[in-house]
């Protein structure tokens, strides 16, 4: 019988320390989202609707920059704090590993696309504010990256660990009627999708940041 040589996987991109500047660029994200929502909430009145992303000022208007000053305002402390805590982790996780490229600058693209999405699923009285829409997306491509990068651990326990980690983290114990959760969907449906896109593009280089132990059956 032939000999086939088998090989582990030892290491992966994810296994080595995010790059320079990481926690300074997540640092950076929750600090200008803060200070966009302390300015809208002193001037709520007159400066918060202007920055919600509404399907008047979306569609009829052409405000476009409204999809993207709303993942930036929240509607109140509570609010902000529901997701700061993601926002500065996976901003720190998708610019240590993928760069800039994949945060912040496709983040906020697809960010913005989740609000556009969002707002023609609808009524046209309906405003939307807050990072979740981010924080969502940010979570589809960080846990499907993780799925099809992290081959130190079997394609059982890497689907576990998404899959419990999206369900405790993710999935609310409450509904509530304020929250978009089509917007939630929609971001993370964005975000499994454009990971799956990525990786395909960069699959060279992130299975060249492997290091892969071959084993010898004669040992």
């Amino acid at each position: 019988m032939p000999f086939v040589p088998t090989y582990r996987v030892r290491e992966t991109l994810l296994s080595r320390k995010p790059r320079a500047f990481s926690r300074e660029v997540a640092t950076l994200t929750v600090m200008a989202v803060l200070w966009l929502s302390l300015l809208a909430w002193r001037n709520g009145e007159e400066l918060l609707p202007t920055l919600a992303a509404s399907s008047d000022g979306v569609f009829n208007q052409q405000e476009y920059w409204r999809l993207l000053t709303a993942v930036a305002v929240h509607s109140d402390l509570e609010h902000f704090f529901s997701n700061v805590i993601f926002l500065g982790l996976f901003s720190y996780l998708l610019y240590g590993y993928f760069g800039f490229w994949v945060f912040p600058a496709l983040g906020l693209a697809l960010a913005a696309l989740t609000n556009y999405l969002s707002l023609l699923t609808y009524p046209p009285q309906v405003s939307l504010v807050g990072a979740s829409g981010l924080v969502y997306w940010m979570a589809g491509f960080w846990l499907t990256m993780y799925l099809v990068v992290e081959r130190t651990l079997s394609v059982g326990k890497r689907l576990l660990r998404a899959v419990g980690i999206a369900l405790v983290v993710f999935v609310p114990t409450t509904l509530q009627e304020e929250v978009s959760y089509r917007a939630h969907a929609i971001g993370f449906g964005l975000g499994a999708v454009s990971a799956c896109v990525y990786f395909r593009s960069r699959r060279a280089s992130i299975r060249a940041a492997e290091v892969v132990e071959w084993e010898d059956p004669f040992d």
